[in-house]
């Protein structure tokens, strides 16, 4: 797929990611890359927390899409880059926790090309967890694809 023909794929599976597990590793380096540890914030809300320590944190979701996209998006053109132009939904509709399977499901809804060459893309990602129907979470994402020479052409 290109930037050039991605338009034609509105509506359809961008990808599906292999399924991953999270670690207690991730959460810990989660946690202390955004300042959540015990050097710099009072974790006694974390401590309390109904659901266990074993939670992850919704946020280290929404951080993951980064890593899906790399991996498994198809666009693939040399000098083309994406920028993270913003998140229009999330909603974290069901608990995650350390040692559980999750993959992600991107869907192309919308496509936009503009003037300058560039073009909006939006994706409907759904965090699947192995062995649960209900997705863990579901988040609309825009990304702004570019080229070097700031066309859409390879």
């Amino acid at each position: 797929m290109t930037l050039a023909t991605i338009a034609q794929h509105v509506g359809e599976t961008f990808f599906t990611s292999p399924w991953m597990t999270i670690d207690e590793q991730h959460l810990a380096q989660f946690a202390y890359s955004t300042y959540l540890d015990p050097d710099h914030a009072d974790l006694t809300a974390s401590k309390n927390n109904p659901l266990g320590s074993t939670l992850v944190d919704g946020f280290l979701l929404t951080s993951m899409l980064t890593m899906f996209h790399f991996n498994n998006s198809p666009v693939r053109e040399p000098g083309i880059y994406g920028f993270n132009y913003g998140m229009d939904r999330v909603r974290f509709t069901h608990p995650v926790f350390v040692g559980e399977e999750l993959r992600c499901v991107a869907t192309l809804e919308k496509v936009d090309e503009r003037p300058d060459g560039r073009v909006l893309v939006t994706t409907n990602n759904v965090i699947e967890l192995k062995h649960t129907d209900k997705p863990a979470m579901v988040a609309t994402w825009v990304t702004l694809f570019a080229t070097l020479d700031g066309t859409s052409e390879a």
